[in-house]
């Protein structure tokens, strides 16, 4: 039993711009930003303390976290356009 709706391709558009926007905030030149944010928001916990005694592996979890993200908004755009060509209406095909 499938419950999710198929996308637009607008939303998948939309979608992808919004990965690709979200991960920017971890982009590795962004990275002794990202870090040091990190760091003073997590200052006092266990998870702040984990970040601040390894921030190589920080960075490199954060550096897989924007591939990954900005992968992602590829992947959907690239999606929103090979559907906008086969994309169904009601009764006719929506071509751009």
């Amino acid at each position: 039993m499938k419950t999710t709706c198929a996308l637009t391709p607008e939303q998948a558009d939309r979608r992808g711009i919004a990965w690709i926007v979200g991960s920017f905030v971890l982009c590795p030149c962004h990275l002794p930003i990202t870090l040091s944010v990190l760091a003073a928001v997590l200052s006092g916990t266990a998870a702040g303390a984990l970040v601040f005694a390894h921030l190589y592996v920080t960075g490199g979890v954060l550096a897989i976290l924007w591939l990954a993200g900005t992968l992602q908004g590829f992947r959907l755009m690239r999606r929103a356009r090979i559907d906008a060509y086969t994309y169904r209406s009601s009764s006719h095909i929506v071509l751009k």
